[in-house]
């Protein structure tokens, strides 16, 4: 249920819209004369999860309102329609798709005027911004639940629910298209440059204590040659079963995103260097560093006896220890970027003493 805005010079609202069961919407009546009397009824295409009236007032030179009504469905979807201040009768439908579960609607404080936060598979805003309504998916992770809060520090701040965790969010840039995408990467990208003809991507990536690809496969290997010396002196049915597992072992890959990633010892480090394209996320080159090798730095250069040709310098620490601090020296990675911008090839590695 939601009620209308009181208006300017009353004491009540004018009526109160209801969403119901058997996948309809009504507006019953508020006035005095005929109390809780049923004005309109508009069928929907899915059961409702929630309902927030809206209005939106015009500009100086247009002032009067519009009240809009806005409902949450189950199926994904936001229908927004638009209410008589007088009659109560509902036109003007219009239906988006938001995500994949129901839709929750929160109302929200944006700029002194009341917005609409929607939560389904992933969070969105509806807001009236120089007088026009607009639904802009939110740059964060998916919102359970949410609410407006007015404090010194944050005047118009959103407290909001994302599985187990309690946040707080203040929205800025109202009128920009914002929106994000994510794309899976091997370790914790640590830095990023563009290159500007292509618009690619170029990351440097790396964990502390974490395995190479060619040290998993070896880790791997070598607790299948182990678990195999272990079974040489059982029996033969169980022999078996444990070369299938050892087997197994080797060649099966676990979801490192849902399991974690198993842990090396202190000092080793995992690193790569990947080009990106940014409209999708593919990778277009990839060149992982050695084990005991940690990148830190990324820049895109071009010399002066080759102005035509751009090349990005990668700098690397060398069997580097966090606590205390300390490295055996590092390294300089040079790669010429070919293919406009698509291509890195390695040209040489440079030592240093730092």
């Amino acid at each position: 249920m939601s009620l209308s805005e009181i208006p300017e010079g009353e004491l009540r609202s004018r009526f109160l819209t209801v969403g119901l069961a058997d996948k309809t919407v009504r507006i019953i009546s508020l006035d005095p004369q005929d109390c809780l009397s049923p004005l309109s009824m508009q069928a929907l295409p899915s059961e409702p999860e929630s309902i927030i009236v809206l209005e939106m007032f015009g500009t100086e030179a247009q002032s009067a309102s519009t009240v809009h009504l806005n409902i949450g469905l189950q199926n994904g979807c936001l229908l927004r329609t638009t209410v008589d201040q007088v009659t109560g009768e509902l036109t003007d439908n219009r239906t988006r798709y938001l995500g994949t579960k129901s839709v929750k609607l929160f109302r929200v404080r944006i700029q002194n005027k009341d917005a609409i936060m929607a939560a389904s598979s992933r969070a969105w805003l509806l807001y009236d911004y120089q007088s026009r309504f607009h639904l802009t998916p939110l740059s964060y992770a998916a919102l359970e639940y949410a609410a407006g809060f007015s404090s010194e520090q944050c005047p118009e701040g959103i407290v909001a629910i994302a599985e187990n965790t309690l946040r707080i969010l203040s929205l800025e840039k109202l009128g920009a298209v914002f929106n994000h995408v994510v794309h899976p990467l091997d370790y914790t990208p640590r830095r990023m440059i563009v290159h500007k003809a292509s618009g690619n991507l170029i990351i440097i990536e790396n964990d502390h204590a974490a395995f190479t690809v060619k040290g998993k496969m070896e880790r791997r290997k070598q607790l299948a040659d182990e678990l195999m010396e272990v079974a040489k002196e059982a029996e033969e049915a169980d022999q078996q079963a444990v070369k299938e597992m050892a087997d197994a072992i080797r060649t099966e890959k676990v979801d490192e995103r849902v399991y974690g990633s198993p842990k090396n010892q202190k000092g080793k480090w995992a690193s790569t260097v990947r080009v990106m394209r940014s409209s999708d996320g593919e990778t277009l080159s990839h060149f992982p560093f050695a084990e005991d090798e940690a990148a830190f730095s990324i820049a895109m250069v071009q010399f002066q006896n080759q102005s035509d040709t751009q090349f990005v310098l990668v700098g690397c620490g060398c069997e580097l220890q966090l606590k205390p601090r300390k490295a055996n020296g590092g390294c300089i990675y040079t790669f010429l970027l070919a293919a406009n911008g698509t291509t890195l090839h390695l040209l040489h590695r440079t030592p240093t003493d730092e």
